[in-house]
């Protein structure tokens, strides 16, 4: 653990995180759930990152990829005050269930969530976005990128959550267990493509397991 006047990365993570803490009971019962459920959802520091950004460029049209119980969408419709018209797209079931029955139970009418595999749903969307959070299948994220292109407004951002993929992005491929390099390609894959991209500009984030953020030109 690296160390700054004997303070460690982790004890100055959790000095910014108790800082920037503010009741908000509806999130708070949902990370609770999540949580104690094992169901992944986006780390706080990732969430601290999200409400700066939202609250500067107030979009009124996003696209989330990777539903799960609805926090994200939740969460985001709550710094905008529901100013925002959210679709949120979700492949498993339950998760859909779960997070149409929170959506409902907060009568929050502008969050639309559609049950589906996004390579299928994206092509028949007929709305245009000011901002796209990318938080699905990682091995999938180079072809939903390509997939949201003509999805987006003029000056649009995506915003794309686990790009480090539990740190492996940063090894060696030899050193990436068997079970992992299937995705660890993929991924690999899409950086570079994004690096290659003379369109967009982009910056890698240290938050949550690397947020990449890439702007339109």
């Amino acid at each position: 653990m690296y160390k700054i006047n004997d303070v460690t990365y982790e004890q100055i993570f959790e000095y910014i995180d108790e800082f920037n803490k503010k009741e908000n009971k509806i999130i708070d019962e949902l990370r609770v759930f999540a949580e104690q459920n094992n169901i992944p959802i986006i780390k706080k520091d990732v969430e601290n990152f999200l409400k700066t950004y939202l609250n500067i460029t107030k979009p009124k049209k996003i696209l989330e990829l990777g539903c799960a119980i609805g926090y994200s969408s939740i969460f985001m419709s709550s710094v905008l005050n529901d100013d925002v018209h959210i679709d949120t797209l979700e492949i498993n079931e339950n998760m859909y269930n779960i997070a149409s029955e929170n959506i409902k139970k907060f009568s929050l009418t502008n969050i639309n969530v559609i049950l589906g595999n996004a390579s299928d749903i994206i092509p028949s969307l007929d709305q245009k976005y000011d901002f796209v959070f990318i938080d699905a299948s990682k091995s999938h994220y180079d072809e939903f990128f390509s997939l949201i292109l003509n999805k987006l407004k003029k000056n649009a951002v995506v915003i794309c959550d686990n790009t480090l993929f539990k740190g492996y992005l940063c090894m060696d491929r030899s050193g990436i267990p068997k079970r992992q390099k299937t995705i660890y390609d993929k991924m690999t894959r899409f950086l570079e493509n994004i690096k290659k991209n003379k369109d967009i500009s982009y910056n890698m984030l240290p938050l949550g397991d690397g947020l990449l953020v890439i702007y339109f030109k």
